[in-house]
Parts: structure tokens; C-alpha cells; sequence
């Protein structure tokens, strides 16, 4: 048992934290108490007076093989792949490469306070495997698939249903649910880069195994443009993955920008998760995400970091663009970091927050220069939220194991 005193918050209500001063973590990284007053139980303390403890933060789309194709300035989403991001990802055959990276991209997201990331990695499946051994090494807890295109890219990055099926079974079968902290994620990069037989061979193999699927929906009108110009029969974007079989409870579509309602309609009715990358956004001259418009039409929205079309590993970062595109109280940003994200993973129940019974995934804040601990609640979290980055993080745990030290 440890004893952890610090200004412990938590964000399970958008609009009011709890705070505690300790939190007792047990042997198994579990969440054993939380109180103002040191609880009575035996074990060391942890001194972190001066600093923050808040829920550890959860990237909800990120891409491995991007890592070093930050900040690549290009016209279009579709030029900036084709210029940049394909060319990187096909350095990924390469296994030596696969895991120098793997291992840098993770120790990374560690060092910035991410305790949980979904994560696309190449079109690789050996390099997939070597993600899912270097998360489990680092300790992190992941979601990870294997990028899957089967059109409109170069020859290497391609595959075909009947191998992507075989390849996501054999990665799956291993990966899935290891030690309840490694999950497998169906990974159709879009729907410019998938016929509708990869698809819905995707979805399949998904819904056999109880698999996560994550891709792309509506970044960029050309983007869009060029989805119906291939599928003329659908109505819509949203329509292509509807009709795929792709759309569900354990699905996560990034971005979401340019919908119509009745595409809101049909991501709330079928339970699809959306990761919001106000950064990688910002960065493509994208649009804007209407925050309002998607919780109002009843949809789960998280957070994504969207490396490397984002340029930031730090989730504060991207909680400031969070703020830049949708006005909202540093209250609620945190709980879409948090609580958004484990409520799209539908982990709820075990992260997200810092609750007795729950496994202890924190990250502890150093908030100054930017403002003293002990400052009102509102205006310390919003000088962390629009002025904070990797420097702010003194240390990352996960199940109350010390990953990264700042």
C-alpha cells in the first residue's frame, strides 16, 4: 500500500470536481481510499505536496509511424499523405526502424502525462506486433491496429481483405486483452483508401472477435468529395461506414468536422464514438468541430492528439486548441481528457477518473510557473489548460506503477 498527498482532482462531473489530499493505492494498483485526512492504513507515503494529481490523460487517436512527420506543412489532407505520410509509414517494413520508433513514440506519450492511447500503427503487421511489445514493455495501457488500405496508395502499404482478415486475427488473437491493458482496433485508414469489401471484411472479423474499430470520417471537404466521387450510391460520408458494417458501441471515428444531421443522427444511434483533434485540425486548416452540435445530438466526444498531422504529444497542448475551437471552463476540458476518453473506450468502470475501486492511471503536475498549487481551482486549471506542456508533468503512473519520472 502507498499514500499519496497531493491536490488530488478528479473529473467526473464536467462542471464540478472532487478533490481530495490523499489517495491510499493498494498492491494491486487499485484505488484503496480517498480522503482530506490521511486515511488509516499502513504503507509509505508519497509526498507530493506542491503538485497536482489528476486522472492520467487519454489520447483517443494518435499515429505510431507519424511520430517524425510532424509539422509538415501541405495544401490538403490528401496531398500531405501522399507527399509525406505514406512515404513515412513505408519505412515501417522495416522491423529495426518498426521498433526504434515504437519504443520513442511511447516513452513519449509516458513523459507527457498520457497514460492511455489509441493508436494507428503502419500497414505493417509485423510492425504492429512490435508496438503492441513495446506498449507492454513501457507499461502503458493502448489500444493498437494495423492500418489497413487497399486502394488509392503505394503498392507496399496495400493489402487485400483476405489478408487483412488473416493478418488481424494472428495480431488479435495474441494482443487483444493482454494483462486487461492491450487491446486490438480494426484499423481502415479511410474510406478513400478501402473498397467496401475491405470494409466490410473488417467489420466482420471485428464483430467475431469483439474488437475496437477506429478510422477517419469527414476531416476535409475534398476528403468528402472524393468519398462520393467513389461510392456515388451512399448519401453520405457516414452513410459509406453505415452500409460497411463499421459503425457500433466499439468504434472510435476521428474527427467528424463537416457532418449533416442526420449523419450526427446516425453516429448517436449506432453508438459511435467520436475523437475530437482540435490540433491536427487547426494544423490542415481542416474546419472546426461544433462541440455543441455533437453532445447535443448525444454523442460520446473525446480527445486525440492526432500525431503527426497534430504537432503536440502534450495533451495540455491540445486541450488549449480544445479551447481555441470550442469555448468551454477548464472543468470541462479536463473531463472530456479524462472521462471522454474512458467513456469511448468504454472503460469507465476501471480508468477515467480517481475513484475507490479503480485502477490508480494518474499523472502528477507541477503547476508551476504557471500558477501556485493552492491557487482557486477555475483559474489553476485554466493557466495549466492554455500554458501547459511536458514540463508541467513530474510523473506518470499506471496501476500505481511509476513509469516516467519528469
Amino acid at each position: 500500500m502507498r499514500v499519496y498527498k497531493a491536490r488530488i482532482l478528479s473529473f467526473e462531473d464536467p462542471s464540478s470536481p472532487k478533490e481530495y489530499r490523499y489517495m491510499a493505492v493498494d498492491d494491486d494498483g487499485r484505488i484503496a481510499a480517498l480522503s482530506n485526512e490521511r486515511p488509516p492504513v499502513g504503507g509509505e507515503l508519497v509526498d507530493y505536496s506542491g503538485h497536482l494529481i489528476l486522472p492520467g490523460f487519454i489520447d483517443t487517436h494518435i499515429h505510431l509511424p507519424q511520430l517524425h512527420e510532424r509539422a509538415m506543412i501541405s495544401d490538403s489532407l490528401l496531398e500531405w499523405l501522399e507527399k509525406y505520410i505514406f512515404p513515412a509509414e513505408e519505412k515501417f517494413a522495416d522491423p529495426e526502424f518498426a521498433r526504434e520508433v515504437s519504443r520513442e513514440f511511447f516513452s513519449g506519450l509516458l513523459r507527457n502525462g498520457t497514460t492511455t492511447a489509441v493508436v494507428f500503427s503502419s500497414s505493417h503487421r509485423e510492425a504492429t506486433e512490435i508496438a503492441f511489445e513495446e506498449a507492454m514493455k513501457s507499461g502503458i495501457r493502448a489500444v493498437i491496429g494495423q492500418v489497413l488500405m487497399d486502394m488509392n496508395g503505394p503498392e507496399g502499404l496495400l493489402t487485400t481483405p483476405e489478408r487483412a482478415v488473416e493478418d488481424i486475427k494472428a495480431v488479435a488473437l495474441r494482443w487483444h486483452g493482454f494483462d486487461g491493458r492491450l487491446f486490438y482496433a480494426v484499423t481502415p485508414r479511410f474510406a478513400v483508401s478501402c473498397t467496401m469489401e475491405l470494409m466490410r471484411a473488417a467489420a466482420e472479423v471485428a464483430k467475431e472477435m469483439g474488437l475496437y474499430i477506429q478510422t477517419h470520417l469527414s476531416e476535409q471537404i475534398g476528403e468528402i468529395e472524393e468519398v462520393m466521387r467513389l461510392f456515388p450510391e451512399a448519401e453520405s460520408y457516414t452513410n459509406v461506414y453505415l452500409k460497411a458494417g463499421l459503425l457500433g458501441e466499439s468504434t472510435i471515428v476521428a474527427h467528424a468536422i463537416h457532418l449533416s444531421d442526420r449523419e450526427r443522427k446516425i453516429l448517436a444511434e449506432t453508438g459511435t464514438r467520436v475523437a475530437h483533434c482540435p490540433s491536427s485540425n487547426f494544423f490542415l486548416h481542416s474546419g472546426v468541430m461544433d462541440l455543441k452540435a455533437q453532445e447535443s445530438a448525444g454523442l460520446t466526444v473525446s480527445l486525440g492528439s492526432d500525431v503527426g498531422a497534430g504537432p503536440f504529444l502534450s495533451m495540455l497542448e491540445v486541450l488549449r486548441d480544445a479551447y481555441y475551437a470550442n469555448v468551454m471552463n477548464p472543468f470541462k476540458a479536463f473531463h472530456l481528457l479524462t472521462m471522454g476518453g474512458a467513456r469511448a473506450l468504454g472503460m469507465e468502470d476501471w480508468i477515467g477518473s480517481l475513484e475507490v475501486g479503480k485502477e490508480a492511471d494518474f499523472v502528477v503536475i507541477d503547476p508551476e510557473p504557471l500558477a501556485g498549487p493552492e491557487d482557486e481551482l477555475e483559474v489553476l486549471l485554466s493557466r495549466l489548460m492554455i500554458l501547459g506542456d511536458e514540463r508541467n508533468v513530474s510523473a506518470t503512473y499506471v496501476r500505481g506503477r511509476k513509469l516516467c519520472e519528469g
